[in-house]
């Protein structure tokens, strides 16, 4: 079997006024010796689970583009020096357009990324500026036209919509412009303000000016509607690809395969156990594995539930055959209830042999969601 790896950077130039990630500004002075944390991180892996083969890899973070060219070659070096890469894997890096440089994208060419996720977010530069982005709109294009340049044929475009102070006209402007770039792949988020950020004060403090929940819904609506037009499937929630190029690495999530966390704040999902690393630089850095994991080993409930709210996302659904191999009962012996409520509701559907979320539960996901608590 094949898992799929992901490596945490927590490194910004500046923290986003939304972000509740474990990221941090500031301590760039760390990451020489973050990075050897890292490659022991690999070492230990690879020495429980004896080199395990990998089908993906994703660097996330914080700002993976923060790294020097040097850093980036020796961290995927220690990568396939631990880990049996298989040919072929889907090889992400995420990049911030304020940080992305010829030099950068050429080395994580080198080391054989293939595919990169370009965080733009917004092409309004108020509202760039309202989120603490620390690039402006034409940095997206010219970030994006260097990442052509450099030879990547797979790349996505993160937006986020229902953003303080935006209208419906700003998020149309967005994603003309993003489809206008011709990526392969985008990804759409509605803003969630998270407790301890910036925007979650001002919000407290009556400061934060949100688009209404209809307004939120049109936005989503408009993507949808506008992406399709343009060759982009939707395939899950927040995600619209071209045919052919559907993220592997987090399709790997939403259909419960196991995969391996590095780094700090990193999740592992691993013989049906739930670990997670210490979000603190620092306390990652002692190299107590012991002491820095946290793990949970799922209840049987716990993972019908995980694999219903996983599986509801991709616009497929999941499988009852799967369901019932995984766990030695059929969905509808155990949810009868809840299916005849919610397709009394028309929120879900049968597809063959699948369980799916209608048109309408697409827009209630939560509240279908909530029902299998």
């Amino acid at each position: 079997m094949s898992y799929s790896l992901y490596l945490h950077v927590p490194f910004c130039k500046r923290k986003c006024d939304y972000c509740d990630f474990p990221s941090y500004a500031g301590k760039e002075n760390l990451i020489p010796e973050y990075l050897e944390a890292l490659k022991a991180e690999l070492g230990y892996y690879s020495s429980v689970y004896d080199k395990p083969s990998i089908g993906t890899i994703y660097v996330g973070g914080g700002t993976p583009t923060l790294l020097s060219e040097d850093q980036i070659s020796s961290l995927f070096e220690a990568i396939r020096k631990d880990f049996d890469v298989l040919p072929g894997s889907e090889i992400t890096s995420e990049a911030n357009p304020g940080t992305v440089t010829k030099e950068k994208l050429r080395a994580l060419m080198n080391c054989g990324a293939n595919r990169i996720s370009l965080g733009a977010q917004t092409f309004n530069n108020d509202l760039l500026k309202k989120l603490g982005r620390i690039h402006l709109e034409h940095e997206i294009t010219e970030a994006f036209g260097l990442i052509r340049e450099a030879g990547f044929k797979n790349v996505n475009l993160d937006l986020i919509f229902a953003l303080p102070g935006g209208s419906l006209k700003d998020w149309q402007g967005s994603l003309v412009k993003t489809v206008k770039l011709n990526p392969e792949h985008i990804s759409t988020y509605n803003l969630q303000i998270e407790e301890g950020t910036p925007l979650y004060i001002e919000k407290l403090e009556g400061a934060l000016l949100l688009p209404g929940e209809e307004d939120e819904l049109k936005m989503y609506q408009i993507a949808i509607a506008f992406l399709n037009e343009n060759g982009y499937r939707q395939y899950e929630i927040s995600n619209f690809a071209r045919e052919g190029f559907e993220c592997a690495h987090n399709t790997a999530y939403w259909t419960m395969k196991e995969y391996i966390g590095i780094g700090a704040g990193a999740h592992s999902f691993i013989n049906n156990t739930r670990t997670e690393n210490t979000p603190f630089i620092e306390k990652y850095l002692s190299g107590d594995f012991s002491s820095i994991k946290t793990e949970h080993v799922n209840t049987k409930k716990e993972s019908m539930q995980e694999m219903i709210f996983l599986g509801l996302r991709m616009m497929k659904g999941f499988n009852l055959n799967d369901f019932t191999g995984r766990f030695g009962i059929g969905f509808r012996e155990i949810y009868k209830k809840e299916i005849e409520e919610l397709t009394n509701d028309h929120l879900i559907e049968m597809a063959g042999k699948n369980v799916r979320l209608t048109e309408k539960g697409l827009f209630l996901a939560n509240e279908v969601f909530k029902k299998f608590l």
